[in-house]
């Protein structure tokens, strides 16, 4: 499992936010298919994609979580 964490140093309150992705799964789906690739002008490259890599990951987002009206309690 990978873990990409970027650190913010502005936030709600004051407090700092993490932003990032763990990755959870990552395969290769053996599939045929052609795609088109721009060039230029009217002009496009074909080419034959045998294989295709897929990752599943989460974007996670931490900050203030606390509910305003709860701050008495």
């Amino acid at each position: 499992m990978k873990e990409y964490i970027t650190d913010s140093a502005c936030g709600d309150c004051g407090v700092a936010t993490k932003k990032g992705y763990v990755e959870i799964l990552e395969f290769t789906h053996f599939v045929e298919f052609f795609s088109f690739n721009y060039i230029g002008e009217n002009h496009k490259e074909k080419e034959l994609v045998r294989k295709v890599t897929v990752v599943v990951a989460l974007d996670l987002d931490s900050g203030n979580t606390k509910n305003p009206e709860d701050e008495s309690e």
